[in-house]
């Protein structure tokens, strides 16, 4: 862990340490400043100042204050894990690529992904049901694209094989595609009105195979919102 109090205290100080005084901090109340030997040493939360019984007139040995800067390294460690995973819904691997740009070692990401997970605040499987959910009513596409989308924000195949199951079981999840490429087309069509027929089917599946549709799924659609029913090079 990082030592936020270690250089100001061992630097500046010898033993033994003997809190002079604690006080609160004006700018943040939940946070103290302890001095020691009558120099400010370091800043802790309230919490660890009870937790760790400091008071005046106290003596504290180097194996306390390391337990102690110990103890608010780990709060800060959760307190930028929390406050990245609560802006906004957050996987696994985004919270750790967060940590690790932040310089906290890959055992501290660890730990922080740890707690996310225990309380709830990150589940990769309930990210992704909600992803391809906002995803299909912000602006459909094809179960290929979602997929890449949920792999490039680091959710496993099996999160988001679970994932796909519930949002499209297997009795709906041709007629839900369907649905899906066929308003994508729908609103594309708009744009390509003014192209001659072979480049406006050219252009249409291009778009459809970018959204992720498959090959299937815009046949039929062509035949639903092209003039000529989409006949032509279908096999191409």
């Amino acid at each position: 862990m990082k030592n936020i109090a270690e250089k100001s205290v061992k630097s500046a100080l010898q033993e033994p340490f003997i809190i002079t005084s604690v006080a609160a901090q004006k700018k943040n109340p939940a946070r103290c400043s302890v001095f020691l030997n009558g120099e400010f040493a370091f800043g802790c939360t309230i919490d660890t100042a009870v937790r760790f019984s400091l008071t005046r007139g106290r003596e504290l040995s180097s194996q306390e204050l390391a337990r102690l800067q110990e103890q608010e390294d780990i709060i800060a460690l959760k307190q930028t894990a929390l406050r990245y995973a609560t802006y906004k819904s957050r996987t696994a691997e985004e919270v750790r690529r967060k940590m690790l740009e932040k310089d906290f070692a890959p055992e501290e990401a660890e730990y922080a992904i740890q707690f996310l997970e225990e309380f709830g605040y990150v589940d990769d499987r309930k990210y992704a049901l909600a992803f391809i959910h906002e995803t299909m009513k912000r602006k459909p596409a094809g179960e290929s694209r979602l997929r890449q989308e949920l792999m490039k924000r680091g959710v496993s195949k099996h999160d988001i094989a679970d994932a796909f199951a519930e949002a499209f079981p297997p009795e709906t999840s041709r007629e839900t595609a369907l649905e899906s490429a066929l308003e994508t087309a729908q609103k594309k069509m708009r744009s390509l009105e003014r192209k001659d027929p072979e480049k406006r089917k050219q252009a249409l599946v291009g778009y459809l195979q970018r959204q992720g549709f498959s090959w299937d799924v815009i046949k039929k659609v062509l035949s639903d919102v092209l003039p000529s029913g989409g006949n032509g090079n279908e096999d191409e």
